[in-house]
């Protein structure tokens, strides 16, 4: 204690607990695939950032330590299944994404459900007219 503030207080650095992410996420709840060795697995994208996601299986909770692919739109990041509790994983990438797929995620997600929404009446529609076998 010299009197002189310490060179890391108030630095990001100073302040990130270890064992938990240290960059801002977005919110997305964008359906995703999970592609594992064991197979393939429909998911929720819950939430993003450039070093990892939180990812809501439909299926079986894949073991920490799992590798594989997280497919979302545009998106195909590899990486490994940090932990998996309560129907919920996280998936830490295994190089940064860049910071503008994230933002462009958000944009997706912004508009996701007005243009499901229109992609759904679309399908009924052709479907009520006949120019579709399946809804």
């Amino acid at each position: 204690m010299n009197g002189k503030p310490s060179p890391t207080f108030g630095t990001r650095s100073s302040t990130i607990v270890p064992g938990r992410r240290s960059d801002a996420r977005v919110r997305l709840h964008l359906p995703a695939r999970l592609v594992m060795l064991a197979g393939t697995q429909q998911c929720i994208l819950e939430d993003l950032s450039v070093t990892g996601a939180a990812i809501i299986p439909q299926g079986a909770l894949p073991q920490p330590g799992a590798s594989a692919i997280m497919i979302c739109e545009h998106l195909e990041a590899f990486g490994l299944i940090r932990w998996a509790r309560h129907g919920r994983c996280g998936f830490m990438f295994d190089e940064k994404i860049p910071l503008a797929q994230v933002v462009t995620l958000r944009h997706v997600a912004d508009s996701f459900e007005t243009t499901e929404r229109e992609r759904n009446l679309e399908r009924a529609r052709a479907w009520v007219q006949g120019r579709s076998k399946t809804l």
